[in-house]
């Protein structure tokens, strides 16, 4: 799995960066090779940057897929990045995941 991290600050209130996510759920989980969309908010409010959104992949395969898909272009151009001038993207390869109570 690979997990396509970007965090971010939004020129945006929460509520419409919230109302982004909400897109990006509808847009981007129709990619194929996209399996999954995680998205949180900073709690200190000092912190670098205020948004994260993770988009999650079956591969490694799928980045350049996933990059140049139609979709992902248009999500990207008209909504996410217009929104998102200053941010960090960068993909990961998953190694380990232990999540809570497992």
């Amino acid at each position: 799995m690979v997990e396509h991290l970007i965090v971010f600050n939004a020129e945006a209130s929460p509520e419409e960066v919230r109302e982004m996510v909400k897109k990006a759920e509808e847009v981007l989980l129709q990619i194929p090779g996209v399996c999954g969309l995680r998205y949180g908010e900073a709690l200190s409010e000092g912190a670098r940057y205020r948004y994260w959104l993770s988009v999650l992949f079956e591969g490694p395969e799928v980045i350049s897929f996933y990059r140049d898909h139609p979709l992902h272009v248009e999500f990207a151009n008209r909504v996410f990045r217009p929104m998102a001038k200053d941010r960090i993207t960068t993909d990961y390869l998953v190694m380990t995941e232990v999540l809570c109570g497992s």
